[in-house]
């Protein structure tokens, strides 16, 4: 029943998590982008191609014609691509596009159907995997008391107006609610897990959660901090 319960919870509140992931870029999502990075990730954005045309051509052919086409210097992390298993060596691209962005085409048609990420720093943009691109992690703490709270029923007073002599029912001490699913710290961590990039998790060494029924340690990047408070108040809207 508690399996089913949290199983449940991820369901409901997975979606709204999901958008606030998908909505900036990986180079906007960090902890604090300077204001050149976003600046560069805007020109990106509204810089065009007019026209884009590949035949199997490799992705080192494919950096080097776009740092030509559009003036940026654009860099392959090699070393995190490898760490992540990504063979960017094999890849090779077959595309006819025109009047299309600088960041469409390199984030949607270069990086993510292979797995990679496009960010920034400077006025660098990388092509990197989807795990460097958060950034290194840090660990946080947060307290989930408000979460873990042991749940009652208990009876009110009669609010009824009695007649003297009125003799009140025996009183009906507090039950505490059976089957809670969030009441101790790794039932809140695992849904925590469920809601924010569940598959970094499981992937990532360096990425953890350690409970107790007061408090989450947490270390992930500062990327996946920022979306924390926000995801353990809509798990506590649902005690």
């Amino acid at each position: 029943m508690r399996l089913l319960s949290i199983a449940l919870l991820a369901v409901l509140l997975a979606l709204p998590t999901a958008v606030v992931l998908v909505t900036f870029p990986a180079s906007e999502a960090t902890a604090a982008p300077s204001a050149r990075d976003i600046a560069l990730v805007r020109t990106l954005r509204k810089q065009r191609l007019t026209k884009v045309q590949f035949k199997e051509t490799s992705l080192k052919g494919v950096v080097k014609w776009l740092r030509v086409a559009t003036g940026k210097n654009i860099m392959i992390k090699s070393a995190a691509l490898a760490k992540a298993d990504i063979e960017w060596k094999d890849l090779t691209y077959t595309v006819q596009l025109e009047n299309v962005s600088v960041w469409t085409f390199l984030d949607a048609v270069v990086a993510k159907p292979h797995g990679m990420a496009v960010t920034v720093k400077g006025n660098i943009v990388f092509l990197t995997s989807k795990a460097d691109s958060y950034g290194k992690p840090v660990a946080r703490m947060y307290s989930i008391s408000h979460i873990t709270w042991t749940k009652t029923d208990f009876y009110g007073p009669s609010i009824n107006l009695n007649p003297s002599g009125f003799v009140e029912d025996e009183y009906e001490p507090e039950k505490v609610v059976e089957d809670d699913p969030l009441n101790n710290g790794d039932a809140v961590a695992e849904l925590l897990k469920e809601l924010l990039l569940p598959a970094q998790w499981e992937s990532q060494d360096d990425w953890s959660v350690k409970a107790t029924d007061r408090y989450l340690v947490i270390r992930a990047p500062k990327a996946v901090h920022n979306l924390v408070p926000r995801t353990l108040g809509k798990i506590a809207a649902m005690k």
